[in-house]
């Protein structure tokens, strides 16, 4: 089983997991960290720290919010074989990691497929319809 972590600026991860919770109609198994912008991260790592100790022996996936900011740099730290980092998550691709059946077949297969989905959430919507400018 994949163990999920969300860390972003502000709120972002919470609304992000209580939009997806009320699109599945399901609680959904995921912890989220707001960081903290008068902090120094130091609490951050700490609940970091405890996430992947509480869940040894998990595959676990961080999603973050932007790649480049705090979170996801402070985030890349514990990545190795167990962890992985996924920047710049959005709703697409969190529901698409909650929607994925196949989670338990190969972490680093399902990390991209996640990713794609929310590659692919992404759209110019006139350039969807076909519409031109």
């Amino acid at each position: 089983m994949i163990k999920s972590l969300i860390i972003t600026h502000g709120n972002l991860g919470h609304e992000l997991i209580q939009v997806a919770e009320k699109i599945l109609e399901q609680k959904l198994a995921i912890k989220a960290i707001a960081f903290d912008w008068q902090g120094d991260g130091s609490d951050m790592i700490a609940q970091l720290e405890k996430f992947i100790t509480d869940n040894k022996g998990h595959k676990i996936v961080i999603f973050t919010d932007m790649f480049g900011g705090s979170p996801s740099n402070i985030a890349t730290r514990f990545i190795n074989k167990n962890v992985e980092v996924l920047s710049g998550i959005n709703l697409p691709g969190l529901l698409k990691f909650f929607c994925y059946e196949e989670k338990s077949k190969n972490f680093m297969e399902t990390i991209k497929i996640v990713e794609q989905g929310a590659i692919e959430g992404i759209n110019i919507i006139s350039e969807y319809l076909g519409e031109k400018k």
